[in-house]
């Protein structure tokens, strides 16, 4: 015995390992303490090391091949029954231990033990410290057996403080997982409704908008109208009544008959001042200066009438004041087209926003998609006219019940993150189609593109109608094709995305009972939306 009595050393180890919180720490604590006191032997602790699937020493350089037992062995769990210290002797020769004694000699043998100390706690094997080297003719005393016995009560109790305390930070791992995945389950849901409630704002904003705009685009529309009304009575009143030359009212006539049956062609600025030349040779006359004439050209150049050789005869022979009144009237007659096109444009802006900002989440209504898709492209107008050939490929398909609103946001996110892929330039692609598919999907997964083709037949049963919208963008790397459709994920630079608009894609599938389907390269990223018809 070296460094001071087992009292001394007692105290000193119950003090220092009670405080020790890591089950192999304490263990490899204990078998530092019984090589310091016992200096003719080598103390060696096997543990139940989760990796290993076996008690094996605990100190590396200990480990043996031979030195790994199963929790199953039968001398283990023998071992997990017994009080007390063993001596290789006890089995050798105590009747009590026959039925174990072949495993226990086993044991042994391999250990190459003299003592065997158990650590134990509710009959279950917590470690086994066993000592080697003595002298065969040498025994273990009273004293150090009774110090081995006080040392393996004072770390049973550390053992099983470390061995709960283990268990307890693992379940405080673990509820601090699952706290977190609540908690970004409850932070997903919270910004899909704060994004459902700001969509549901803005289509009620979208809708008084549309309302306000209506109202007056009517007034004009309905004042554009009239004014063109007025403009044909007086022209017919001129033609009619002889009241201009002979030569202007022929020349009203003929430009409004013209007009109604053509289109006007663009001329390049070579081709212009060319064609305007030409004009003014064939207009001039010694009656008009050669400005005039030139005015003339350009007017009916303008007008897209340099081809019709009986206006420009006309054009020739009228006086100057009654061409200014001719003019006069065309020019208006032109306004009034553009103001009532414009007005056409607006009116059907706003019959889209109508539309597309419906947001009765209480009912649904039997739809045509294709009415919805293309009341969406229509808003999206100045973002697709700029660079983007729309190229439609529709079938005659059944109305669904759905609720159109909540269909528009589908169409509204698959066109907007198109456009970006194709960074504004490329062809946009939409497929509405009708088929069975034969095949039951879990609509919770989003399918690969080839894979629902290859289940669609065409059964009159299980019909779908399918949305197919496909960019000729960049595509979608492969990594994130698995990512994109999760909450917050995206790929655009910050202040560009929010990472909700898939996800509430898929959410919107989910809700009415369809599924959803991608695939995607350079030059083709495609996302089909398959929804039931009945």
């Amino acid at each position: 015995m070296r460094n001071g009595s087992f009292s001394l050393k007692r105290r000193y180890y119950q003090k220092n390992i009670i405080s020790l919180l890591n089950v192999e720490d304490a263990i490899a604590r204990v078998q530092e303490l019984i090589d310091e006191i016992f200096n003719d032997t080598h103390a060696v602790v096997l543990y139940w090391n989760d990796k290993a699937g076996a008690f094996i020493p605990v100190k590396v350089a200990d480990r043996e091949e031979k030195l790994n037992f199963r929790i199953f062995d039968d001398f283990i769990l023998w071992l997990g029954e017994q009080d007390r210290i063993f001596s290789r002797h006890d089995f050798e020769h105590a009747k009590r231990f026959s039925n174990i004694r072949k495993d226990a000699l086993d044991f042994f043998k391999t250990t190459n033990a003299e003592i065997l100390v158990p650590f134990n706690l509710n009959n279950s094997v917590l470690a086994i410290l066993y000592l080697v080297g003595r002298d065969k003719n040498k025994s273990f005393n009273k004293k150090e057996l009774r110090f081995l016995l006080e040392i393996r009560d004072i770390t049973t109790v550390s053992l099983s403080n470390a061995t709960l305390y283990e268990r307890l930070h693992a379940m405080l791992f673990h509820l601090e997982e699952k706290v977190k995945e609540r908690t970004s389950e409850l932070s997903n849901a919270q910004a899909q409704l704060i994004q459902q409630e700001k969509m549901a704002s803005l289509g009620v904003m979208v809708a008084g908008i549309a309302h306000e705009i209506n109202t007056p685009t009517s007034v004009v529309s309905g004042a554009a109208e009239n004014l063109n009304h007025n403009l044909n009575l007086i022209i017919s009143t001129i033609v009619e009544n002889r009241i201009a030359s002979q030569p202007m009212r022929f020349l009203l006539t003929e430009v409004a008959r013209v007009r109604e049956n053509k289109e006007k062609k663009a001329l390049s600025a070579t081709e212009k001042f060319r064609v305007a030349k030409i004009l003014t040779q064939k207009i001039a006359s010694p009656t008009l200066s050669e400005d005039a004439a030139k005015d003339r050209a350009d007017f009916l150049l303008d007008m897209g009438l340099q081809e019709d050789e009986k206006i420009i005869g006309l054009a020739s022979t009228v006086d100057e004041r009654e061409f200014h009144v001719f003019r006069a009237l065309v020019n208006i007659d032109k306004n009034l087209h553009n103001m009532q096109f414009a007005l056409s444009s607006i009116l059907n802006i706003v019959k889209a926003l109508k539309h597309y900002s419906h947001r009765d989440q209480a009912e649904a209504e039997n739809v045509d998609v294709r009415d919805g898709i293309e009341n969406t492209l229509t808003v999206f107008h100045n973002q697709l006219k700029h660079g983007i050939r729309i190229e439609r490929h529709y079938e005659d398909v059944s109305k669904i019940s759905c609720n159109p609103g909540e269909l528009n946001q589908i169409y509204s996110n698959l066109i907007v993150n198109a456009v970006h892929a194709m960074k504004g330039q490329g062809v946009l692609e939409i497929f509405v189609r009708e088929r069975s598919i034969d095949t039951t999907f879990d609509s919770k997964n989003v399918l690969s593109d080839e894979k629902l083709e290859a289940a669609l037949g065409k059964k009159s049963e299980n019909r779908y109608v399918l949305i197919s919208i496909q960019d000729s963008g960049s595509g979608i790397p492969a990594e994130y094709q698995s990512k994109i459709f999760d909450p917050f994920f995206t790929t655009k630079a910050p202040g560009e995305g929010t990472g909700l608009g898939l996800g509430i894609i898929r959410n919107v599938v989910l809700k009415h009972k369809g599924f959803l389907a991608l695939s995607s390269k350079p030059g083709k990223t495609r996302f089909t939306i398959a929804l039931p018809c009945d």
